[in-house]
């Protein structure tokens, strides 16, 4: 297994990350609302996901592996808090895991 850690931008709602994890050309958009994070997904340019709420410690691709996403998608937190862009490098951290 192999943890990848994604950085993301201290205190901004709103962003895109494009990058490329494992062969795997990620690109991640976050968008922040009414106190919740939600998160686009797309890999070597096919949509996976579009707006599904970002839930700390739980695998986001898990119901997406059909469409043949190689790695788990996980905000890691030790808080109990719902995961918002305050928290961003410090409280929440994103990892691509691979096996």
């Amino acid at each position: 297994m192999i943890i990848y850690e994604i950085s993301l931008p201290r205190n901004t709602p709103n962003f895109e990350i494009t990058t490329v994890i494992a062969d795997e050309n990620l690109r991640i958009k976050i968008r922040s609302l009414n106190s919740k994070t939600y998160m686009d997904l797309s890999v070597n340019n096919n949509v996976i996901f579009q707006g599904l709420r970002c839930d700390a410690n739980i695998d986001m691709t898990e119901s997406f592996k059909y469409k043949g996403v190689k790695g788990a998608l996980i905000f890691d937190t030790e808080s109990t808090s719902d995961v918002y862009y305050t928290g961003f490098g410090s409280d929440y951290k994103l990892y691509y895991i691979v096996n």
